[in-house]
């Protein structure tokens, strides 16, 4: 009895023996010349040893194997910017979420007492990678198909979260649609519908839209014959003259004494935005590993998997001014604050009695589609800073090119003209010539 009990304390200790694993990253230096190498790793564990493609990239002297004090490093540099337009950081980030991976997966296993394998390990990489989904099975409900066109698409995670909640619109509506509902009376009472639960009309064109793509892939994958969309007009976004504050506003924002403290780290986020152009999602994301050669280089997230561009925006005075202001944790340039919290606090600068920006402006009724009057101060936002960068710069005289260079648009967006405006004495210096 005792004899077995040590054979299996020895058997425990020697598949524990046997978790111990070493994890390396390396190029893969075949061909030194390429632009983009790829980055394999290698585990090794119990006499074993796995080589496999990270599905990362970068150039032969963008790559690190140890500091200037001989420590192993194996990552990207930091301050680069691939030929796959990725920046050195964010690929590190996915290394090390692939390192700790391994690193649990052996864990579970020990756990469990059981002996790995090469097969058993590059499965679950695949599974982790995305390489190899999961199968899943499903049915030929119209739900089930909505679903399926949602998850295997080629979509960006953005586009399938606003999928997931036009499926879930048109459930709350008629749970146990079928094809063959889908009709165009159908589709004017749900549209009647939707407009009843005070839903703006821009909204309600995009879930029309949403709907019709998922009808053209299920025609066009004989999941279904029926096409209601050929008789049923679905209405044209339209957008009101877009409203943000000029840059004289911006620069007396920028020296405003305000006293709160939350107020006063609002504002920096804002103006900076004001002279960046991010996307307050983008912006959240930046650190010190993003400015490179006095500019900020990023890849817009609303772009990265459909058009990826780099955003390149050289940093001006006030905002290296700004940057100067905090020295945070994590190579953070500015302090974190969600962006509902962002939003809300804005409006409260902008009533704030060192700022004063309450003027009345025209906007349009997202739901009515009727101009209504409004302070500035209660229409503020987030996105107004974009406006405010685009804006003054096209009213500068700037081409749209250099402008989308540093926005991350395309000059050719249809969605570029939403956010600038033509100003007043644009067209009074316009008369003057014909006068």
């Amino acid at each position: 009895m005792i004899k077995l009990k040590s054979v299996r304390i020895f058997e425990k200790l020697r598949t524990l023996f046997n978790m111990k694993h070493t994890v390396n990253f390396y190029l893969d230096k075949k061909s030194p010349k390429s632009k983009s190498i790829p980055i394999y790793l290698f585990v090794s564990f119990g006499g074993k040893r796995l080589k496999y493609y990270t599905g990362e990239r970068c150039a032969l002297n963008h790559w690190a194997d140890k500091t200037s004090d001989g420590d192993k490093i194996q990552r990207v540099k930091r301050n680069v910017i691939t030929s796959d337009y990725e920046t050195g950081a964010n690929i590190n980030r996915r290394l090390d979420k692939l390192e700790s991976e391994i690193k649990a997966w052996f864990t579970t296993f020990a756990e469990k007492d059981i002996q790995p394998n090469n097969s058993a390990l590059k499965n679950h990489l695949d599974l982790f990678l995305n390489k190899k989904k999961e199968v899943e099975e499903y049915g030929n409900s119209f739900f089930e198909r909505y679903k399926q066109y949602r998850v295997q698409s080629n979509f960006s995670e953005g586009r399938k979260r606003h999928l997931k909640v036009s499926e879930g619109k048109l459930k709350e509506y008629f749970p146990d649609a079928t094809f063959e509902d889908i009709t165009p009376q159908f589709l004017t009472d749900y549209q009647s519908y939707l407009i009843g639960l005070s839903l703006s009309r821009n909204y309600i064109s995009t879930q029309f839209r949403y709907l019709r793509a998922f009808l053209n892939h299920a025609n066009k994958m004989g999941w279904t014959n029926n096409y209601p969309f050929s008789k049923f007009h679905i209405e044209s976004e339209t957008y009101g003259e877009p409203v943000y504050i000029t840059l004289a506003e911006r620069d007396m924002l920028f020296d405003a004494r305000v006293k709160r403290e939350y107020l006063q780290r609002v504002r920096d986020i804002f103006v900076f935005q004001c002279l960046t152009g991010c996307r307050i999602g983008d912006l959240m994301k930046l650190r010190k590993s993003n400015i490179v050669d006095g500019c900020i280089e990023y890849i817009a997230g609303k772009t990265k998997d459909d058009n990826p561009r780099i955003a390149r925006i050289p940093l001006s005075e006030k905002a290296l001014t700004i940057l100067s202001r905090y020295n945070l944790p994590r190579g953070m340039i500015l302090p974190l604050i969600s962006s509902q919290k962002y939003n809300d606090y804005i409006k409260d600068l902008f009533a704030d009695d060192a700022v004063k920006l309450t003027r009345i402006v025209t906007v349009r009724d997202p739901k009515t589609g009727v101009g209504v009057q409004r302070p500035l101060n209660e229409i503020a936002s987030s996105h107004m800073a974009r406006r405010v960068f685009i804006g003054g710069l096209h009213g500068k005289g700037v081409k749209n090119e250099v402008i989308a260079s540093m926005s991350g648009h395309t000059p050719e967006s249809k969605s570029f003209a939403r956010y600038y405006t033509i100003e007043k004495q644009n067209q009074i210096d316009a008369m003057k010539l014909i006068e």
